[in-house]
């Protein structure tokens, strides 16, 4: 009895060590990771390298970063006007698709948060101000032309944290205090319907690359469903406080922002498995995420 409380002492040391909270979250090894997690902070732009964990600075004055099927870069530009800007992985070469105004101006170009490129590269959706201007808007990747207003603050609807799913539709949250849930958009922009259980405190949905399933944030934790919202299951429970998912391009992984415990640090979660990964950079590569950013992960 005695040398079974031993070894139970000592496998909870070893859990509480490891930063996991119950027994399915044995780390997978990283170099099954692969490719890039694009990220910014305080107006900087970098790039992790998956491959070797360590993080490198791409250049100045952007933030909210997606990627162009070429590997042209979607970002927001701070100053000297804010803009949604098309640029090279310098930096040097920028090109804007939609500059921004001031509050006389259109709504949908007032601010330009968290912007994210369509499947077939038409278009370009990203939400406005999340404190005056909670609405998402979708334009023209070609020439910045609105083309839909999701959601619609007035009437206490309003649509933040849009995410593309391949078949052109696209997954919005409510605000918490109002319409909180998860919505799903026609492709045509049309119409949108409620999606998945009636749970409270969801943000941050993210629709997989293959189409078939949804992360989201709920009071801080990872969960997923499918994309019609059926068998919502949380992957972790801990007191950790979880932001942004974003999906592998595979749909194998989800990287979220763990904004707590290890404050601007990524983990990354295999839904099939339930482990949980936290990248630690490597010696002289150390790497900061904003809490109010976006990831991108790209092959």
């Amino acid at each position: 009895m005695l040398q079974r409380m031993v070894s139970i002492v000592l496998l909870c040391g070893i859990v509480l060590i490891s930063g996991c909270s119950n027994s399915d979250t044995t780390a997978p090894d990283t170099k099954s990771f692969k490719g890039f997690i694009y990220y910014s902070h305080a107006g900087e732009m970098y790039r992790l390298n998956l491959s070797t964990i360590t993080s490198a600075k791409l250049f100045t004055n952007a933030r909210h970063p997606d990627m162009f099927a070429n590997g042209d870069m979607l970002a927001v530009e701070q100053y000297p006007i804010v803009r949604l800007m098309r640029s090279d992985m310098t930096g040097a070469n920028r090109n804007t698709i939609l500059s921004g105004t001031d509050y006389t101006g259109p709504k949908y170009r007032q601010y330009m948060n968290r912007p994210r490129v369509s499947y077939n590269q038409q278009y370009i959706v990203y939400e406005g101000d999340n404190v005056y201007n909670p609405n998402s808007y979708v334009i023209n990747s070609s020439d910045g032309s609105l083309v839909a207003t999701i959601g619609d603050y007035n009437q206490s609807q309003p649509m933040i944290s849009p995410s593309w799913s391949p078949d052109g539709s696209i997954v919005v949250a409510g605000w918490t205090s109002m319409n909180n849930g998860i919505y799903k958009v026609t492709p045509d922009f049309s119409s949108m319907k409620r999606v998945g259980p009636d749970f409270p405190n969801v943000s941050d949905p993210s629709v997989s690359p293959d189409g078939n399933f949804i992360a989201f944030i709920r009071d801080g934790q990872l969960w997923t469903m499918g994309i019609d919202g059926s068998n919502p299951t949380q992957l972790y429970v801990s007191g950790r406080y979880f932001r942004m998912p974003v999906w592998s391009p595979d749909s194998k992984y989800i990287a979220a922002l763990n904004s707590v415990e290890l404050t601007g640090k990524i983990t990354i979660f295999e839904p099939q498995t339930k482990r949980i990964t936290d990248l630690t950079t490597t010696s002289g590569n150390h790497y900061y995420i904003g809490d109010n950013e976006q990831l991108s992960w790209q092959y």
